[in-house]
């Protein structure tokens, strides 16, 4: 049996087109990432607002995305912001 691939990796197969990666990437990190909006907001509704534009927001940088930091460090910026 083989390794799941790394979030890095996925995420630049999703830069080259892999929308299987991208999908692999959001159930992985979508229960933590509305967590940590909904303690940062306090509200369920707009914490689900907000995890739409994260990911919205990540494919938008998908094409400026670089393997310097761990994908969920930028993936958590982008939620902070």
């Amino acid at each position: 049996m083989h390794q799941p691939l790394s979030d890095e990796a996925l995420m630049l197969a999703f830069q080259k087109g892999d929308s299987r990666a991208f999908n692999e990437l959001v159930k992985r990190h979508r229960g933590p990432v509305f967590n940590f909006l909904q303690r940062l907001v306090g509200d369920r509704a707009r914490a689900e607002d907000l995890l739409q534009e994260v990911w919205l927001k990540v494919v938008r940088s998908a094409p400026s995305y670089e393997t310097k930091a761990k994908f969920t460090t930028w993936l958590y910026t982008i939620a902070r912001n």
